[in-house]
């Protein structure tokens, strides 16, 4: 019998999932937010850029990683309406024997990452086994993550993420919270990544807690060496992608401060902390909802997809013009409260990095929906091709240009995902329809005109109160949103975006 509940209320789900993900994001900005200039000025400029790029660079340890816990959540995702307790029983123990059994060459590329840390981050000599050591324990929070990832990817699997609201939030607070008296007693980068190891601890017995708790199913069963191949095979698809996508998405600090140096690295940081604020905050509502677009794909209801993508990317639409727009009115006055002016890259520096923050909140929306397709080797061929791309023109731009090149390097590299990943999904679902109409190329003018005009109007403005810029964020946002609601959406948008928004119902039982 099929363990999901026969009459599943997806849209309420949706709604749970996406608030349970902002709050998770939320406290983790807020949480950066208060944490952050204890950490700028305890480790000082160079020493943060390193500890950006350490935080990064260990990342690459998870290209040896075969994404098992992914391939189980989507296809857990995909059939959790169709299959028996022991068939999801049986993935959930495939998936934990295949990330076993890829753990030791996890190790293998985390320990070479150790040993040359030193180097790529342009660290003094003296300075040379405090990197190391703190690089390790990034990587051994990086194993812990993926052992215990298993436990999330089986809870959103099933679409119910929103049965961990709040925990993740709170273990985030505790961890700022032990980092700030880390950094206030002297132990620096060590100290600071110690805790990401007793994070990684805390996260996984909470969510086996969670699992436990509302998966009536939930357990280890059998499986074979046939079924292990095979998982092992979709997994190494995930695989990589998993590679592509790091070089796409986490290689921009490592490059800059290996061309530039670090305290370039940490400008860039601090500078795009409110633009990778916006990027966090939509993919958080968007990840809510994909894993109930999945059961739509998983019973080939591709009209009832098209029109959920088409309300997700209306909603993003309005949040990236009304946030961008204030994001880049601000921004300078932020940073200047928030840790000082002298870590701000610059007006264009500014407009470059908002649009590659919209850039990936909306490739990425088909990149998960592709996700749930499990067909990974067009995507891996497109995130491959963007992600070489990037990296050559960033090595020639970077030395040069320095952010500037950073990110005109990263917008031309991922605009191969900006068409590549939407003509995947049109094959996917057999759409013939045309891609240059005026529904969705409306919102790109307006959006893009907006955030010009905020860039331009940011060089006369210098707010130096906190309660002001609150005043001045809170009126952009609702204005722009306002604006853009009739300027950059089409009546048609407009009209399911509202029925979306108005069906809300979070406390109607499934």
């Amino acid at each position: 019998m099929p363990t999901a509940p026969k009459q599943e209320n997806l849209k309420q789900r949706a709604y749970l999932n996406s608030i349970t993900s902002i709050i998770d994001y939320a406290g983790a900005q807020i949480t950066g937010f208060i944490v952050s200039p204890f950490i700028v000025n305890g480790l000082g400029s160079s020493m943060y850029g390193i500890w950006q790029m350490l935080s990064q660079m260990t990342g690459y340890a998870g290209m040896a990683d075969t994404r098992a816990t992914q391939v189980l959540k989507w296809s857990i995702a995909n059939k959790r309406d169709v299959a028996s307790d022991e068939e999801l029983k049986s993935d959930v123990t495939t998936a934990l024997v295949v990330t076993v059994l890829i753990l030791p060459l996890v190790l293998i590329v985390g320990g070479i990452i150790v040993w040359y840390a030193p180097f790529i981050t342009q660290a003094d000599p003296a300075h040379y086994d405090l990197i190391r050591i703190a690089c390790s324990l990034l990587v051994t929070s990086l194993v812990i993550n993926k052992v215990f990832n298993l436990f999330e990817s089986v809870l959103r699997g099933m679409n119910l993420g929103f049965k961990r609201m709040g925990f993740r939030a709170g273990i985030v607070a505790l961890a700022g919270g032990l980092k700030v008296f880390a950094i206030t007693q002297g132990y620096g980068l060590i100290g600071l990544s110690s805790i990401e190891v007793i994070t990684a601890l805390i996260t996984g017995a909470t969510f086996y807690y969670i699992v436990k708790q509302n998966i009536g199913w939930f357990g280890f069963g059998s499986t074979n060496l046939k079924s292990v191949v095979s998982y092992g095979k979709l997994s190494g698809w995930f695989m990589a992608f998993t590679g592509s996508k790091m070089f796409l998405l986490s290689s921009d600090k490592i490059i800059l401060g290996y061309l530039v140096g670090p305290v370039f690295v940490t400008k860039y940081a601090i500078t795009m902390f409110t633009s990778y604020a916006l990027q966090g905050l939509i993919n958080a509502i968007v990840n809510g909802i994909i894993p109930g677009i999945g059961s739509l794909f998983g019973k080939q209801e591709f009209d009832k997809v098209h029109k959920a993508r088409r309300i997700i990317l209306s909603l993003n639409w309005l949040l990236a013009s009304s946030l961008g727009f204030t994001i880049l009115l601000l921004n300078r006055s932020f940073i200047s409260l928030w840790v000082g002016e002298e870590h701000y890259a610059g007006t264009f520096e500014n407009l470059l990095i908002i649009f590659v923050s919209i850039q990936v909140v909306f490739f990425q929306i088909d990149s998960i929906i592709i996700n749930v397709t499990l067909d990974m080797r067009k995507k891996v061929l497109f995130s491959s091709l963007a992600s070489m791309l990037t990296i050559v023109l960033a090595w020639f731009l970077v030395e040069k240009y320095f952010i500037v090149g950073l990110c005109f390097s990263i917008l031309v590299g991922r605009f191969v995902l900006t068409i590549g990943y939407p003509l995947i999904l049109k094959e996917s679902m057999k759409d013939k329809s045309s891609v240059f109409v005026r529904h969705k190329i409306q919102p790109v003018v307006v959006c893009a005109l907006f955030f010009l005009t905020a860039a331009y109007l940011s060089q006369s403005i210098d707010i130096n109160s906190w309660i002001y810029l609150i005043v001045v964020g809170a009126i952009s946002v609702l204005s722009t949103g306002l604006l853009f609601w009739f300027l950059g959406l089409v009546p048609k948008n407009r009209a399911e975006a509202w029925e979306a928004i108005s069906a809300i119902k979070l406390f109607k039982k499934d």
